[in-house]
């Protein structure tokens, strides 16, 4: 099974983020699996930067059977916006999706109160994100991990890859 890998990550320092993805995609050949990190492919540095980023992330993900997203929240109290896209990609083609959060606290409680309604759901982050996990069999892995690892603890990683072994036997 090819799995795609989406999260933050590729934004970390270079040699940080290229570790990250290694390690994730020897974890996923650890049970048998081929993981497709953005980084896969070389990235255009010229014409029509972002968008060529974009078209070569789409491919990958076509090319994939499933997605592990880390949702850790990124910049703010929700996940990273870019992951969102791919997971509701990834969604509406009907593959499944597996997410992991190095945040334990659910959305409702990272908020800061303010006169708008939050979702009272206790999900790890909005709905729209936290509903795609759900409705391919998973749930949101959620690990503590010193702040200092926040992005980098690869537990809830392994333990998405073991639902969609899981999920991919059945």
């Amino acid at each position: 099974m090819r799995i795609y890998l989406a999260g933050p990550e590729v934004f970390l320092p270079s040699e940080v983020a290229l570790g990250v993805g290694f390690h994730k995609k020897d974890i996923c050949g650890r049970h048998g699996h081929v993981g497709v990190y953005p980084f896969d492919e070389k990235m255009p540095e010229t014409g029509d930067v972002g968008h060529l980023i974009f078209d070569a992330c789409v491919r990958m993900m076509d090319d994939c059977e499933v997605v592990i997203a880390n949702m850790t929240p990124w910049r703010g109290v929700s996940m990273d916006v870019g992951t969102a896209v791919e997971v509701g990609y990834m969604h509406a083609q009907g593959k499944p999706v597996f997410g992991y959060t190095n945040e334990t606290r659910s959305y409702n409680e990272r908020c800061e109160p303010d006169a708008y309604l939050i979702e009272p759901f206790g999900f790890h982050d909005h709905m729209m994100c936290d509903g795609p996990v759900c409705r391919s069999g998973g749930t949101v892995v959620r690990t503590r991990v010193e702040p200092e690892a926040l992005y980098t603890d690869l537990t809830g990683f392994e333990e998405c890859v073991k639902q969609a072994h899981r999920r991919a036997g059945a």
